[in-house]
């Protein structure tokens, strides 16, 4: 892993323990996906978001370590990648787009620290993890 990289998931990573800190920062990246992607809000009907937060920040935390992974399987991302692929919850690789936008939009919101840099660094550290995602599709 080449230096930039390793600097953009430290910053990345650095971000979301601030944003972490914030106890509605789940809540919010939920509330902005489904208004920027209303489709995705069936697909939660039947969702325990008690336990959706704890998974959903579970699964940050892994994308933003998956850079330093090496290739080959299964990694850190396996699990969660055959759980949302189209033989389980079907989430198809357009919705990995809004995604990251919501994620990021919800991050400039609660990182007091949030710069273009510190963007840059979350889009820079997701790109590895997002792109294994949507190939597993």
């Amino acid at each position: 892993m080449d230096t930039e990289m390793r600097e953009a998931m430290t910053e990345a990573r650095a971000s979301y323990e601030r944003c972490a800190q914030v106890p509605r920062f789940v809540d919010d990246f939920y509330d902005r996906l489904f208004e920027g992607l209303p489709e995705a809000r069936v697909r939660f009907a039947q969702t325990d978001f008690d336990r959706q937060r704890k998974l959903l920040r579970h699964a940050i935390g892994l994308l933003l370590s998956f850079p330093s992974e090496r290739d080959g399987e299964p990694n850190i991302l396996s699990r969660i990648a055959e759980r949302h692929g189209r033989k389980d919850l079907a989430i198809e690789p357009v919705f990995y787009g809004p995604f990251l936008e919501s994620l990021i939009d919800t991050v400039k919101r609660h990182d007091p620290a949030c710069t273009p840099a510190v963007d840059q660094a979350w889009r820079t550290t997701l790109a590895k993890g997002f792109a294994y995602m949507q190939s597993r599709y």
